[in-house]
């Protein structure tokens, strides 16, 4: 009899997308025993967030309102809470790097598994 397979499970991290040094530094003490992704455009985050599925994805005000859309979109696929860095004062980013983390273990709690694909016709 052979043993099940483990499921895994990632670590809980954040991530940043963006060009702004000083505001990843920012996030990075919002929550200092979660690991923060620095990710420096979209693209790159869309495609290591379905592997590193993080709790929260923030993003700065240099990434585009498409590439927002892109990113929230591919958040919402995980779970994951997106925060947009330059909406929320620097002073309310750590409330608003909390509520989403919180918000996100909660519909991971709920749902924890990732949808099927679409069947093809």
């Amino acid at each position: 009899m052979s043993a099940p397979t483990p499921i895994f499970t990632t670590p809980p991290t954040l991530m940043f997308v963006g060009s702004d040094p000083d505001l990843a530094d920012v996030c990075s003490r919002v929550m200092p025993a979660v690991s923060l992704l620095r990710v420096g455009h979209a693209a790159a985050a869309v495609q290591r967030m379905v592997v590193t599925r993080p709790l929260v994805v923030i993003f700065d005000g240099s990434v585009s309102e498409t590439d927002a859309t892109d990113i929230a979109e591919c958040a919402r696929d995980i779970r994951a809470g997106v925060v947009r860095a330059s909406a929320a004062a620097r002073g309310q980013l750590a409330e608003a790097i909390s509520a989403a983390a919180l918000d996100a273990e909660k519909r991971r709690e709920l749902d924890p598994l990732p949808p099927p694909p679409p069947e093809e016709d």
